[in-house]
């Protein structure tokens, strides 16, 4: 994520001077790396000197960010991730709280979910007659794999859901048809938000992910059962193992029978379950650049007032309140991704 991040900088913003941050900079060798390791708070007076904004794309989000982020407001730094941790994100905001005098701008949880999904919640009319969202996310798997990706999925699957009586996560499969008909299928899936709020109308959620290809789904589904019973350390060790063989012998089969397409969709309803408005966004390619283009918007706000950072910029902030939902759309159309809408009569 971090490489599509820097390749969306240098486009959409070439003016900017992208430095890369690594615990081994020879790692990428197209752009001038800087030593920095979040774990090491030694690094940070070298690794964020002279620096404007930091993005923080080292996953899986699953380490303490309080030293970081004190040093980038320390520094005078924004401070921006692409994290899909609510108790990361819960993290990052409380650390920002604690600082009497926070004066820059941080934008935590600034990828699909939550900073796409509160985006698109804002297209939505009439909030007062919505009681509940269902997100609804697939995912290609014709896409590049890596070890923070595919820990960040595995952690979740079986631990008890959020609310009584539901089953535990992706224990629930199911079928869902989209506007232009394309069935895909999905599991109950944990999301980084307590609610959605839509002109100051606070409004429940579901949340499901699934991938294009139904085996997969199935694979998931088992692996719910073995999952709980594996450590952190345990699970992102065979992570770490299985995916370069993932490479190796599903890569040439992901190209005959996956594909990269991703697709988000939101749908509103009403007290009795039904559906009300309906918002998609489809990338029939390079779906994963969608959770990074989100901090190139970030930053090209952040940017936009750096010389006059109001007080409503101040400390935390979500996506949703650095660009119109509007806006976005207009963005995501510009590359070439196809954003459709429905309201229901």
């Amino acid at each position: 994520m971090g490489q599509r991040i820097v390749r969306l900088l240098q486009t959409h913003i070439p003016h900017a001077h992208v430095i890369g941050g690594s615990r081994h900079p020879s790692a990428n060798a197209a752009i001038k790396t800087r030593v920095i390791d979040y774990a090491d708070p030694a690094t940070f007076d070298s690794g964020l000197s002279g620096i404007d904004i930091l993005i923080h794309a080292a996953g899986p989000f699953q380490h303490d960010p309080a030293p970081l982020v004190r040093a980038c407001i320390a520094r005078h730094i924004h401070y921006i991730d692409i994290a899909e941790s609510l108790e990361f994100i819960k993290q990052v905001r409380a650390t920002a709280a604690s600082v009497a005098d926070c004066a820059v701008t941080l934008v935590p949880g600034c990828s699909t979910v939550p900073g796409l999904v509160s985006c698109l919640a804002q297209t939505f009319t009439q909030p007062a007659h919505i009681t509940k969202i269902d997100i609804r996310l697939s995912l290609g798997s014709a896409n590049p794999l890596s070890t923070g990706l595919l820990f960040s999925l595995l952690r979740p699957l079986g631990q008890p859901a959020n609310k009584l009586g539901e089953p535990p996560w992706f224990r629930h499969l199911f079928s869902f048809t989209h506007l232009d008909g394309c069935k895909r299928h999905y599991g109950n899936y944990p999301i980084p938000l307590n609610n959605l709020t839509i002109n100051q109308h606070n409004v429940a959620i579901t949340f499901a992910v699934g991938f294009d290809r139904v085996f997969i789904n199935t694979f998931l589904y088992l692996a719910s059962f073995i999952a709980p019973h594996l450590s952190d350390r345990t699970l992102l060790r065979a992570c770490k193992f299985s995916v370069p063989l993932l490479r190796l012998f599903w890569g040439s089969v992901a190209k005959t029978i996956g594909s990269s397409e991703g697709r988000l969709t939101l749908i509103a309803r009403d007290q009795a379950n039904f559906p009300l408005q309906q918002i998609e966004v489809k990338a029939p390619s390079n779906g994963l650049d969608i959770p990074a283009i989100t901090t190139v918007w970030a930053t090209q706000r952040i940017l936009l007032g750096q010389s006059n950072i109001h007080a409503e910029m101040q400390g935390c902030v979500g996506l949703e309140q650095l660009i119109s939902a509007e806006k976005m759309i207009q963005h995501l159309t510009q590359l070439a991704y196809i954003v459709d809408r429905k309201v229901f009569p």
